[in-house]
């Protein structure tokens, strides 16, 4: 994904989260509401990885 702003480009690598379905939790406004849940093992595999952003003129490093 690229991203931009204030004219810097940045790329961006998301990671992919597994869900699964879960139980109906209510309804709102006729539509069914469920619960999702999300696989454990994102946080574990998701390695932050270093950028290097601008801002006002000055680069830093940060973790995305």
């Amino acid at each position: 994904m690229r991203l931009r702003f204030l004219g810097a480009e940045y790329t961006g690598r998301w990671p992919s989260v597994e869900t699964r379905e879960g139980e109906v939790i209510g309804k709102y406004r006729g539509v069914a509401w469920s619960a999702r849940y999300h696989s454990p093992t994102v946080a574990a595999t998701a390695a932050p990885t270093p950028v290097t952003l601008h801002f006002m003129g000055r680069s830093y490093q940060s973790q995305v």
